[in-house]
């Protein structure tokens, strides 16, 4: 697919599909606190029917409601064959396609027995957003404006422009620039959550309540911002995540460090000392069968990883490094991407004003992740960590472990035949882009291929300086364009491939 009748719609109607996304962007719908949570979910399946979806439905959760829609593939018949009646489909989901595939193969039509076989496509996307303080932006978060960025490119500043409405917002136009011109050669199923920015608490339970209807030969999803080169990527997964808070107490009260330093035991000292012995002096973990799991990097992902683009001295320059961490026979992007890490996040501890205060504090507290790779599981390396810090534990520190959130990670092989359609598509859509086997960050993709058996990728539409989750939040128009044409690209490619 290289431009044609898709694009020229997207083009022809782009103002239109701008106003359309500065009202979405217009309505708040912040997870944390609920506010416009039920207005927004509406609104996502109005716009959902009103753009080429044949059914969409507000699914309610333990927590917020999500939506779900349904666009069944478009049957092209040969040229003076009878256009294929899809009727049944919509009152017979179990049965559409086989009956669909029979009374074309009885009319003689090679294309009926192709649309039994199509594929499905899952687009993801959340709907919710996270705080805004006015008193932080150049204009209201809520009141969408169209102006120019730092770089001299046209932006949409708003809450959520770039995380996330405004990526598959861009799903919703490909949908129907392809329902208006040459047809939708791929059943499509969206699902939008209002969970992602409060940990999408619910989405895993969601998905496999509805699980038959969101079975799927591809899960896409776009989220996250592209290269700082301008470049889009390609992310086969992501790593995962596990959160932990610590508190390691001692005495009953502060001490004087004098009187009582050395035969009672300091909960900060012990918890420093464990942490300390997490990691060794090339920065591996140190837990028993962290690695144990970790899967081995295959020719093909060493292949992608020698192929993207890195600068370290240009990094250690932006962040004022004189140095970075590397482990032995790992260069920056294979550690980023490919292996797991432990981080403190924060510790806190005692006296932190001017001056002296000689005190032995009687509590430490600290908070601790993991980035995860496949095919690590948080549940077995929670349970290690906490065998490996209560070993360390002195007598007289007592500690408390808490879970404080887990997502798995995931990743699809790199030979998997879904990946070289979708790099193709974006190629076609966008520009040639950045293949990586996994995010460095952690997304719910884990979901879709534990639960659906999914390969998913992940392409992102949000320009590099989106700003997501900070004031100015934005989406170059450039980008927003650039993924509806993708979208409309990477379904089309879909409908040619097989996947068997």
């Amino acid at each position: 697919m290289t431009g044609g009748e898709p694009y020229a719609f997207l083009q022809n109607h782009d103002e239109e599909f701008l106003a359309d996304l500065r009202t979405l962007l217009a309505q708040p719908s912040i997870s944390a606190t609920g506010e416009g949570i039920e207005t927004c979910a509406a609104m996502v399946r109005e716009y959902c029917l009103e753009y080429g979806f044949d059914d969409a439905e507000i699914v309610e959760t333990p927590g917020r409601p999500a939506v779900i829609a349904h666009a069944r593939g478009d049957v092209k018949l040969e040229a003076g064959a009878a256009d294929a009646d899809d009727s049944s489909a919509d009152t017979d989901d179990s049965s559409a396609d086989t009956d669909d595939s029979s009374a074309d193969t009885d009319d003689g039509s090679a294309e009926g027995a192709k649309a039994a076989d199509r594929p499905t496509i899952l687009l993801y996307g959340h709907y919710d957003v996270q705080p805004a303080d006015p008193d932080e932006w150049t204009s209201p978060p809520f009141e969408p404006t169209i102006r120019e960025g730092p770089n001299g490119t046209d932006r949409i500043y708003a809450r959520g422009a770039g995380d996330n409405k405004g990526q598959w917002f861009a799903h919703l136009c490909a949908i129907r620039a392809l329902r208006e011109t040459t047809g939708l050669p791929v059943d499509v199923v969206l699902l939008v959550e209002g969970e992602e920015e409060s940990g999408s608490e619910h989405l895993e339970w969601l998905v496999r309540e509805r699980r038959a209807e969101l079975a799927a030969d591809l899960a896409f999803v776009a989220d996250g911002p592209i290269d700082a080169s301008g470049r889009p990527h390609v992310l086969l997964g992501a790593r995962g995540l596990l959160y932990v808070d610590l508190e390691a107490t001692g005495a009953n009260v502060d001490l004087h460090s004098g009187n009582f330093g050395g035969p009672v035991p300091s909960p900060t000292t012990a918890l420093i000392e464990a942490l300390a012995s997490v990691r060794d002096a090339d920065g591996r973990v140190t837990i028993e069968g962290f690695y144990d799991d970790v899967r081995p990097l295959s020719d093909r992902d060493r292949e992608i990883l020698e192929a993207i683009p890195v600068d370290e001295d240009d990094i250690k320059t932006e962040l004022g490094l004189s140095g970075l961490a590397t482990d032995p026979g790992e260069g920056y992007v294979e550690r980023l991407l490919t292996r797991p890490n432990f981080n403190v996040a924060g510790f806190q501890a005692g006296y932190g004003g001017e001056g002296m205060k000689t005190v032995l504090p009687s509590r430490a507290t600290a908070k601790v992740d993991f980035r995860l790779v496949a095919d690590q599981d948080p549940d077995a390396v929670f349970d290690s960590f906490a065998a490996h810090l209560h070993e360390r534990m002195p007598p007289g520190v007592d500690l408390e472990i808490d879970r404080v959130a887990a997502m798995a990670p995931q990743r699809t092989p790199a030979d998997s035949p879904v990946v070289e359609p979708v790099v193709r598509a974006v190629t076609d859509g966008w520009e040639e882009p950045i293949l990586k086997p996994a995010l460095g960050g952690s997304v719910p993709t884990y979901v879709f291929a534990d639960e659906l058996g999914a390969p998913c990728v992940v392409v992102p539409y949000a320009n590099a300086d989106e700003n997501n989750h900070a004031p100015d939040e934005n989406i170059e128009l450039s980008c927003f364009r650039a993924g509806c044409r993708t979208t409309a690209a990477l379904l089309t490619e879909f409908g040619d491939v097989s996947l068997e």
